[in-house]
């Protein structure tokens, strides 16, 4: 990269003398002025600075700049233009009757560009024809094109770069003005023939490289979490899926998947239809971070937890769940599985949807609604991204009898994938909420930091260490020994998850037969170090969390700890019931 020098530009102007000398270079100079004015004149000469790099979390290329030449032509020196037309436009592969038509009407316009992104072959072409010709006023200009190393990976957070070189989407766009660098130029008086007659040093400024953003991506995470979400949606036949990773003890966004993919290469194909275009640009979207849904199940872990608290329940109060089917009030609340009573514990590994009803009886309307915003549920997470949701709570004032047992089951409500992981990973942090973070730094073309965003940034304590550890080892942890989450069982480590499967809210109801199926889960229990959530949408025939989203998040989880070198846990064996009587979700 060109190294930072001085901004500056001198702009003087010196009269000397009165009216006299100006009489005197008027009428008895001025023939002779005009004539040599007439003989020269000033070029500029743009030197464009390259966009900075975005780098993964170990200094991979994520997306960079790549030199490519672009040619362009100051008409006004050109003495013939037939002779020039014909000359350069066959090298270039253009039409020497076109060229030579602009050549003459763009005379008094300054100069334009021929061609961009000039291969090599024809650079060396051009280069020998100008120089053996003498045609000046041809001349290459150091232009870059944005480059992906790793092709559609990370695609939706990375964004893409339009055609005027600005960002357009995701990091790109969200950080755009520390990228895209500032040009410099070169402006000198020049004769006829386009050769420098004269410069002085206040008329060179150097261009100033755009600076390098460090992301909180890991590559080889990212790829992972593509990889394994990619296989869940296709075994599933889904529309789509979301996954995000974090990094338990930093917050920092360690992969955040979406699958289909975008390829920042390529965000709009050639030559495509309006539709094309559309769907295009649909991909683009990160709907781990931008769309939001009813969680289901997954939800009841944050309402479980406050409730306990708040001294509401304890691990191993015995509920009376009696049987599949409960009234409440004007409500009718359903079990996959009859249980004539649960543990509190078993309430989450069964996902019972009975027991979450009476708890949130216990807990009423407001202090769930205070759960809720406790969590962060209903605002931005700031992971530092554009387009991101805040989901959807209601106003406590809009909350009714329903609510007491909807939102304990996580519905009349909606959470992105970004924020059911960040709000799970409480858990992790003994009780913290952290805010997550997608960017480490940013770096200065000259090495300098501009920002460091390198620590955890913690938003509130939520709850305590004691409710946050009792929760995640001795109910969460039991949802994978035997409850619904069996399927991400992974050698090695205990796994501690919940499951959840949502209907599709429609206006006024739900959409028959369509879910979002989910697991939220972090491993190893006792230390954790990874949070994990998998969110597909529309699978067909199997549609249970457990079914569809488990297994893919387990995978994710044992590549990544893998990848990491996490010891492996000593024999684990989570309190609670080892009966094999799992839920549907």
């Amino acid at each position: 990269m060109r190294p930072i020098t001085p901004l500056f530009l001198v702009v003087a102007l010196l009269l000397t003398g009165g009216a006299t000398r100006l009489a005197y270079i008027e009428y008895s100079e001025g023939d002779a002025l005009r004539s040599r004015a007439s003989a020269q004149h000033t070029a500029t000469i743009s030197f464009p600075a390259l966009r900075g790099d975005i780098l993964d979390a170990r200094g991979r290329v994520l997306a960079g700049s790549a030199p490519r030449p672009t040619i362009f032509v100051d008409p006004s020196a050109v003495d013939d233009p037939g002779f020039a037309a014909h000359s350069i436009a066959p090298v270039l592969g253009l039409s020497a009757e076109a060229l030579e038509r602009d050549l003459r009407e763009r005379a008094d316009r300054g100069y334009f560009v021929l061609k961009r992104e000039v291969s090599d072959a024809e650079l060396a072409r051009f280069k020998h024809v100008r120089d053996a010709r003498k045609l000046r006023a041809f001349g290459i200009q150091a232009d870059s094109l944005r480059v992906y190393p790793y092709g559609a990976l990370a695609g939706q957070i990375l964004g893409f770069v339009g055609a005027e070189g600005r960002g357009a989407g995701g990091v790109e766009l969200f950080y755009d003005e520390h990228l895209v660098g500032t040009p410099g130029f070169r402006r000198s008086i020049v004769d006829v023939q386009r050769r420098r007659l004269r410069q002085s040093p206040a008329d060179y400024v150097a261009p100033r490289d755009g600076a390098t953003v460090v992301l909180t991506i890991d590559a080889y995470v990212q790829q992972v979490a593509e990889q394994h979400l990619a296989k869940a949606v296709a075994d599933h036949r889904a529309e789509w899926g979301v996954a995000t990773v974090l990094d338990a003890l930093s917050g920092e966004v360690l992969a955040m998947a979406n699958v289909p993919t975008f390829d920042p290469s390529s965000p709009v194909p050639p030559n495509a239809t309006p539709e094309q275009v559309t769907a295009s640009l649909d991909l683009l979207q990160n709907r781990a971070a931008s769309f939001a849904y009813e969680p289901g199940s997954t939800f009841k872990p944050f309402v479980a937890a406050l409730a306990m608290e708040d001294g509401l329940t304890r691990i191993g109060e015995v509920f009376a769940i009696n049987g599949p089917r409960r009234v409440f009030g004007s409500r009718t609340i359903n079990d996959t599985h009859g249980y004539a009573s649960l543990l509190f514990e078993e309430i989450l590994s069964r996902s019972s949807n009975i027991g979450m009803g009476l708890i949130g009886a216990r807990c009423g309307n407001e202090r769930m609604h205070r759960y809720v915003r406790l969590f962060g549920f209903g605002d931005a997470t700031g992971v530092g991204l554009p387009g991101e949701h805040t989901g959807q709570v209601n106003d406590f004032g809009s909350w009714g009898p329903f609510s007491t047992q909807s939102i304990p089951i996580g519905q009349e409500i909606s959470v992105t994938c970004l924020q059911l992981a960040n709000a799970f990973n409480v858990f992790a942090t003994d009780g913290v909420l952290l805010r997550p973070r997608v960017v480490r730094g940013i770096v200065a073309s000259d090495g300098n930091m501009i920002w460091d965003n390198s620590r955890p940034i913690p938003v509130r304590r939520v709850m305590s260490e004691a409710t946050a550890r009792a929760v995640r080892v001795q109910a969460l942890a039991q949802t994978v020994v035997s409850g619904t989450g069996k399927t991400a069982a992974i050698p090695g480590y205990q796994v501690y998850g919940k499951t959840g499967t949502a209907q599709i809210a429609r206006p006024g109801g739900y959409l028959d037969g369509k879910y979002t199926a989910s697991f939220v889960c972090g491993a190893p229990t006792r230390n954790p170090r990874l949070t994990v959530a998998v969110s597909v949408y529309k699978p067909v025939g199997q549609y249970y969390g457990g079914q569809v989203a488990a297994p893919a998040a387990g995978r994710i989880l044992a590549d990544v700890l893998l990848y990491m070198q996490v010891p492996a846990e000593a024999h684990f064996d989570a309190a609670g019931s080892t009966q094999d009587r799992a839920g549907g979700d």
